[in-house]
């Protein structure tokens, strides 16, 4: 099959990223069957259409019943090929399916715009593996913001910002240029150039703002000409413009943007047909110079409708006359000051008012030259001023400022003692001084206030963000009317006074006194409008109401609620942000019901304590609450009763604190930061399903667990025996989300999820990668790797190609020639980490490998590992060929590639990533291993390619269980030196007589195992570690709380509550494995921490180190209780607090709390 003639597309959604997958094949379209159709198959769908990341993998034609040939079936993909034809599959054609079982996909999209107002404006950001990464303004162009505004479905660019701050969490900024054209479909199909050494040269962060209008034509007898009556297409249609405020400033740009010269003339209703849509109001305001007339302000307030007949027509000068013609540089001459309307004397220079709140209102400034100046107010009177608002569409002047009315501008002073007549068309053509000839200094700045200047205010003695509601226009404030006022209006209204995001109407303030215009009634606001100046309304009206139709609104920033100094997002004293301030709560009356409503508001799940007396701190500032009487059912705090919003007599030293459950873990794992994924329902943990679970829900669920990012996602796992219930939602993060709590869901239908089992979340405590060289992120260098103790270098002992290909692979530069060591040290440092990483060569992040710390010894002074790459040039690794039975072709030198980008290895069913049976994928499928000749020689391959050691057993006859699938080798004859076990001579790929009864496997000296014993239960006791086939101990030699805290989170037995160090839980035999370690407290195991060397020890048995941990926590209505059952009986029944200060030293004094530290406690 050649993928030339097959084409990819999606069908029935609501975009095209969304839709019933469809494949070009033989001719003609057909669809997928959904037979084992899962997140995998979608995910390169989606990145083949360059959509960004799957989200749902929907099927029973979730998107409507296709037709045609039904092509594929059984899709079985990684989530990695480059289309879905690589993925295995039934042979062509072949399916047993109906289009009722039509496979679908909904994709995250690849480029999305954020933090505007709305989806049509906003910082650019794309997706890459779930997350939204910024893209920096660095050679950013209009034709990639054309494209962007076009796939977005928000129609053109109207501008492009650049220098602008990057999202406080930004973490990455995307390492390549985008070089689009303007007419690609999407933002993915553009060329796009990798930045040097993985970074852009930019100032900032890039805003782009897309208008819905998307063409303009000038329309004649019934076709598109350089002369006629202009129209403007968006989502709803071709629409005409009327003629109201229609001028020659407009007509400019209309005929620049047709190609058509310059306008001639602008003749009202000249052109009009009968029997169109109604006309539309919106007024442009442009300046002339703007290439597209969606470039220019547009206001629709007040704005009537329009007479029969009365469109906007423009004839241009037509093709012959491309290029306006240039002025000259002085307009001192009075007979060259004037301008027909035939003519254009408006250039190449342009004009803007600044720092008045509006385009019609501020500062007067000329571009000229390059550089925007102002003018000196030497004779600067109303006439001048009539002109400035003549050319910016901004009907006549009110008022003329002078010295510096609207701040001191900077630049040149351009003119000075102007003398228009004010029917100038254009303020340069007004005799002057000369262009740059004054004596002036920018005190003497000019502005001007015109008629269409508009403002917006609320008027009340005492609030600021609450009172009458006015609106400034023809030079005075009047008031606005309150029909209908919707919420859309509302909260556009209270965005631009800059009082929040929501407003109410309120009706029962009395009528005001006095006499005043009543200027507007029947706004309307879009979701599109930034301002209300963009909202459709009424006309313009001294009297639009009556005056107890005056709308007085109260504006507010939705209250905010928060948890701090308690450790985590879901512990820690309340506090509300209210008028703009952060306030407590008091702990009067303050129980658990009123705590629930905490935790559940913040996602936090349950609460476990709701303490009274600022356990976590004395706060500061108001005290909003006090006395509330929460029933626990409602949604926010702020509805539960109370007393009033600052009403109180407390202290801060009675500030109300909570510890909620969370509302997600992972459990069943090594530790917090991996296991099946739960969420907390009303004090039940309910395990989540794998059904259409995405990455950027686990990158979500892995930051708010703290624990780094998401390595891994598998699906198809059991759920617990004790599982009644699964989660009846499907999860829609896009990754950017503050928890999983806040991401979207969608209700499964009929209350199940379609599934294949319960799905695990690994994740891991790195978060970025760099090479370093000459203090600057290049394609080669010294390896960082960023965690939340900042950039580390690592140690370049067993640094491999392997790894170093997948830094290279991750840093978009290539793959990788060479690992020099050290030869990028720089002096100064923090301490080489000794975390070493064991990856195959093919994973997509260096934090997806398995990690070792457990006994390896301190780094060589400036011995640090270093990759050079080969660069954006070479983007893909060169593959295998298909039989190694060549020997001569089985050595590879470190400047080489030998692990090829198709083939990958792993061992399965052994318990960890370092013993089990052998397993390849080769051609898209995972296969096995024949144990004919297989020996010690061969199994040591196995393991130094998987960084697992040594092999300590060459296992045959499926000692871990029959594989499926394809026996991918047979007859291995290893030499026990190759770097991978396909460069072993063989009968070739494929080519065997066995059945999987005969399959090989192994077992590596590899990874450790961990248990507590003689404790009476799994979370307390000795601490032991089998290595090399025996149990042994860990020396008590440093042994503390942080030591403990890793313990326990690896056994997924919680936190630790005591270290012990003198075999409280008896003497061992056999070796002592570790001592003197020094673990952070924030490893996910025992053995990423230092340590003296496996088996290097000074101890003995009466030194064995044990740890008692707080157990798995189960919420109860009004308590929980932490179970430590070691076999002794629990103290009395007394109420728990958890002090901020001991929980955070790890110095518990169980004793001074009347707790044994080696007993159960019931909190």
């Amino acid at each position: 099959m050649v993928s030339e003639f097959l084409k990819l597309r999606l069908r029935g959604g609501d975009s095209e990223c969304s839709g019933r997958v469809e494949v070009w094949h033989e001719g003609a379209w057909g669809t997928v069957c959904d037979d084992s159709w899962s997140l995998a198959e979608a995910e390169v769908v989606c990145q083949q259409l360059g959509c960004g990341s799957g989200l749902e993998a929907p099927g029973k034609a979730a998107f409507g019943p296709g037709n045609g040939s039904i092509w594929l079936d059984e899709v079985q993909c990684r989530g990695r090929e480059p289309s879905l034809w690589a993925c295995a599959t039934a042979p062509w054609g072949q399916s047993d399916c109906k289009h009722e079982e039509d496979a679908g996909v909904r994709c995250s999209g690849f480029v999305h715009l954020d933090g505007g107002c709305g989806p049509c404006s906003g910082r650019v950001e794309v997706n890459s593996g779930g997350e939204w990464i910024s893209v920096s303004d660095g050679n950013f162009t209009l034709p990639t913001a054309q494209v962007i505004c076009a796939e977005l479905g928000c129609g053109k660019a109207a501008s492009s910002l650049g220098n602008l701050p990057f999202r406080e969490d930004s973490e990455r900024v995307w390492a390549e240029e985008f070089q689009c054209e303007g007419q690609e479909p999407g933002l993915w199909f553009c060329p796009r150039a990798p930045c040097p050494g993985g970074s852009c040269p930019h100032r900032g962060a890039l805003q782009v703002v897309c208008s819905r209008y998307t063409e303009v034509r000038l329309m004649k007898n019934g076709s598109s000409q350089c002369e006629g009556q202009v129209e403007m297409k968006n989502s709803g249609g071709w629409r005409t413009l009327c003629a109201s405020h229609w001028n020659m400033a407009n007509a400019n740009v209309v005929c620049r943007q047709l190609g058509c010269g310059v306008a001639i003339s602008t003749p009202k209703g000249a052109y009009f047909v009968e029997g169109g849509d109604e006309i539309w109001r919106d007024r442009f305001h442009c300046s002339g110079s703007e290439s597209f007339l969606w470039n220019c302000p547009v206001t629709a307030l007040g704005v009537p409708a329009c007479a029969h007949g009365n469109t906007a027509s423009v004839v241009c000068s037509g093709n012959q006359t491309q290029l306006l013609p240039q002025c000259k540089d002085s307009w001192s001459d009075p007979e060259d000051s004037a301008a027909s309307e035939g003519h254009t004397a408006k250039y190449s220079r342009q004009l803007r008012l600044v720092d008045g709140g509006s385009h019609c209102t501020g500062r007067v400034e000329i571009l000229q030259q390059g550089s925007w100046g102002s003018i000196c107010d030497d004779s600067w009177d109303l006439n001048d001023a009539h002109v400035v608002c003549r050319q910016l569409g901004c009907g006549i002047a009110l008022g003329a400022t002078i010295s510096a009315h609207f701040g001191e501008g900077s630049g040149p002073i351009w003119l000075d003692d102007l003398n228009c007549t004010g029917e100038e068309a254009y303020v340069w053509q007004c005799p002057s001084q000369g262009w740059g000839q004054h004596n002036c200094s920018h005190k003497e700045d000019v502005g001007v206030i015109c008629s269409e200047f508009l403002a917006l205010r609320l008027v009340s003695h005492d609030q600021e963000c609450a009172g009458w509601l006015e609106v400034f226009y023809n030079n005075t404030w009047g008031s606005v009317c309150h029909s209908p006022m919707e919420p859309m209006t509302l909260s556009v209204i209270c965005r631009q006074l800059g009082c929040g995001d929501t407003g109410t109407l309120d009706f029962l303030i009395p009528s005001r006194e006095g006499s005043r215009p009543r200027w507007v009634d029947g706004i309307r606001c879009r979701e599109t409008d930034t301002s209300l100046w963009q909202c459709p309304s009424d006309p313009w009206k001294h009297q639009s109401c009556s005056p107890k139709e005056e709308a007085h609104i109260t504006c507010t920033e939705s209250p905010k609620l928060r948890l701090v100094d308690g450790g985590s997002r879901c512990a820690g004293r309340v506090e509300i942000l209210h008028q703009h301030s952060w306030g407590t709560v008091c702990g009067d009356s303050w129980d658990l019901k009123d705590a629930h409503v905490v935790c559940r508001q913040l996602g936090c799940g349950v609460a476990f304590n709701a303490l009274l007396y600022a356990q976590f701190g004395n706060g500061s500032g108001p005290i909003w609450l006090t006395e509330l009487a929460c029933t626990g059912e409602e949604a926010y705090l702020w509805n539960c009763t109370a007393r009033g919003w600052g009403k109180n007599n407390c202290g801060h030293s009675k500030d109300a604190g909570v510890i909620c459950s969370g509302f997600v873990h992972l459990v069943g794992g090594h530790g917090s930061c991996s296991g099946r994924v739960e969420v907390n329902s009303g004090g039940e943990w309910i395990p989540v399903s794998d059904g259409n679970f995405t990455l950027p829900t686990a990158q979500v669920i892995c930051a708010e667990l703290g624990c780094g990012k998401a390595a891994s996602v598998l699906g198809k796992l059991p759920f617990r025996e004790d599982s009644e219930q699964i989660w009846a939602e499907e999860f829609q993060c896009e990754g950017q989300e503050p928890g999983l709590w806040f991401c979207p869901r969608v209700p499964c239908p009929a209350g199940s999820c379609p599934h294949k089992g319960a799905v695990q979340v690994v994740c891991s405590g790195y978060t970025d990668v760099r090479l370093m060289k000459n203090g600057s992120s290049q394609c080669e260098g010294q390896v960082e790797m960023k965690t939340s103790g900042g950039w580390r270098t690592l140690c370049a002992s067993h640094w491999n190609m392997a790894n170093a290909n997948v830094v290279c692979r991750q840093l978009g530069c290539g793959v990788a020639i060479s690992t020099p060591k050290g030869e990028y040290f720089v002096e100064g440092g923090d301490e080489i980490w000794r975390d070493r990483f064991h990856c195959s060569g093919s994973e997509s992040f260096l934090w997806n490998c398995p990690v070792t710390a457990l006994g390896v010894p301190a780094c060589a002074h400036g011995n640090t590992a270093s990759v050079v790459c080969s660069g954006s040039q070479t983007q893909m690794l060169p593959q295998c060929n298909d039989s190694w039975s060549d020997p001569a072709g089985a050595a590879a030198s470190e400047g080489q590639i030998a692990n090829c980008s198709g083939e990958q290895l792993r061992l399965v069913d052994g318990g960890s990533h370092c013993a089990g049976r052998v397993e390849i994928l080769q051609q898209g499928s995972w296969g096995s291993i024949c144990d004919d000749s297989w020996d010690l020689s061969d199994a040591h391959v196995v393991c130094r390619q998987l960084g697992c050691g040594v092999a300590l057993e060459a296992t045959i006859s499926a000692h871990f269980g029959e594989g499926s699938g394809p026996i991918w080798l047979d007859e291995l004859n290893c030499t026990g030196e190759e770097a991978y076990v396909w460069q072993c001579p063989s009968q070739s790929w494929g080519q065997h007589n066995c059945s999987h009864k005969k399959d090989a496997g192994v077992i590596c000296s590899g990874l450790p195992q961990l248990r507590l014993v003689d404790g009476g239960s799994r979370c307390a006791g000795r601490v032991e570690i089998i290595h090399q086939h025996s149990w042994g101990t860990v020396c008590g030699d440093s042994w503390d709380l942080n030591d403990a805290h890793v313990v326990c989170r690896q056994l997924g037995c919680g936190v630790a509550f005591n270290a012990l160090l003198y075999s409280q839980f008896g003497e061992a035999s056999g070796p002592i494995w570790l001592t003197k370690l020094a673990c952070t407290g924030k490893e996910d195991y025992l053995w990423n921490c230092p340590a003296l060397g496996l088996g290097k020890n000074n101890c003995g048995h009466y030194y064995d180190a044990g740890v008692i941990c707080s157990g798995m926590v189960s919420a109860g209505e009004h308590s929980f209780a932490v179970n430590w059952a070691v076999g002794l009986p629990s103290p009395p029944h007394r109420e728990h607090t958890l002090w901020k200060e001991e929980m955070r030293s790890g110095e518990t004094d169980f004793t001074a709390q009347g707790l044994s530290p080696s007993c159960g406690i019931a909190l």
